[in-house]
């Protein structure tokens, strides 16, 4: 029997590393495109294909929670991944809730904690937290406000955010 941790893939670990750096001025968003001419393409891959694209930070759609605590900024979505930027007011929490995909937060302003399957961790700038698909998680806040990147292994958890106030831009 193996002992081996299962590592993250390189692309993921990528990606954070760059969206983390102080280089990260723009951002890439997919936009559909015909692939015909890609042989290996499964019948699904052709029926909704994506091309890169990159728009700057400041441009990427934001959407404001109901309660006006929270919002997120939509740096990237595809067909296999999304890449948000998260911010959260002092105080405000997240309640109790299970996404159907693995989600990675990488903390880069504030702090808090977050419980994931019962168990609760303090969490700071520079932590990066993992959340396995299914897990039950709820967040608390700090008295500074959050800012974090957010990735869902998969776009569909992201799907909560279209019930959020959009950006009048954005509508």
């Amino acid at each position: 029997m193996s002992s081996r941790r299962p590592r993250a893939s390189l692309p993921l670990v990528a990606l954070l590393a760059f969206a983390a750096g102080a280089c990260a001025t723009a951002v890439a968003t997919p936009e559909p495109v015909a692939r015909a001419s890609d042989p290996a393409s499964s019948p699904a891959e052709s029926e909704a294909p994506v091309t890169p694209s990159v728009v700057a930070a400041a441009d990427a759609r934001r959407a404001v929670a109901p309660s006006g605590k929270a919002s997120v900024r939509v740096l990237a979505q595809g067909t296999n991944a999304f890449v948000g930027e998260l911010s959260m007011d002092a105080g405000a929490a997240v309640p109790e809730h299970a996404d159907p995909t693995e989600e990675y937060i990488h903390v880069l302003e504030g702090s808090g904690t977050i419980t994931i399957d019962g168990q609760a961790h303090d969490i700071t700038p520079g932590a990066t937290v993992f959340m396995p698909a299914g897990a039950v998680v709820s967040y608390q806040n700090g008295d500074a406000p959050m800012r974090a990147l957010q990735v869902f292994a998969g776009p569909e958890p992201a799907a909560k955010y279209d019930a959020w106030n959009w950006d009048a831009e954005d509508a």
